[in-house]
């Protein structure tokens, strides 16, 4: 819990010291792979938050100048613990979830055509998820379940090359309120700070377009 918002800060500040040395950008038509990863922060219905880890890999498409769509999954292990029963005979105890997420979301860049382009992406989809910890008993037998997942993030994307942006971002995914086996509380999810990088596999129409210089002549 202690370290979380230190990895936040951290994130937050390297978003806004990013240093784009590519040329500025046209995202339109181009199709994106990215892979990023970092730390989460999973709210609970239990008394002690842990940090815990995650990644993803996102393939996008961008279909006009400020808007794209793609499809992310990736795997968050997810972590809470409860230091005494909440009631008589409930589990007490380290839980651990083994989370698969897997989403479909929307990008709305702000400066699509600058080397250093600002954007929030929201989704929606299916976390598959695990619960493991102290023994094999209700909440934490090891079977795998399902809740809905709704992702929503900030983040700043640098380009460092034409084809090539390192990717900083903050967030939060709400999640079923069933996922640590309590629904005391109606709001539950995961925060999360991470970075990473974006590979452009196509030139896009704009790039396509450019005439080339004409040949030195002597």
């Amino acid at each position: 819990m202690k370290r979380f918002p230190a990895i936040l800060t951290a994130a937050i500040i390297s978003l806004f010291i990013m240093r784009g040395t590519g040329n500025a950008q046209n995202l339109l038509e181009r199709w994106a792979i990215g892979v990023d990863a970092g730390a989460n922060y999973w709210i609970t219905d239990y008394n002690q938050y842990k940090v815990g880890f995650g990644g993803q890999v996102v393939a996008r498409y961008e279909l006009a100048r400020y808007f794209g769509l793609g499809l992310a999954a990736g795997y968050e292990q997810l972590k809470t613990n409860q230091s005494t029963p909440l009631e008589p005979g409930a589990y007490a105890s380290y839980i651990k979830a083994n989370a698969i997420p897997i989403s479909a979301v929307a990008f709305i860049h702000f400066f699509p055509r600058k080397a250093i382009n600002p954007y929030v992406s929201i989704g929606a989809g299916l976390l598959l998820y695990q619960r493991t910890g102290v023994g094999t008993a209700f909440p934490v037998d090891g079977s795998w379940n399902s809740s809905y997942m709704i992702p929503a993030a900030f983040g700043i994307e640098s380009f460092i090359d034409n084809d090539i942006s390192i990717d900083g971002s903050v967030g939060f995914t709400m999640i079923g309120n069933d996922v640590d086996a309590r629904t005391t509380s109606s709001f539950k999810g995961y925060a999360s700070a991470r970075i990473g990088v974006n590979f452009y596999l196509n030139e896009g129409p704009a790039r396509r377009q450019t005439p080339k210089p004409a040949p030195v002549r002597f």
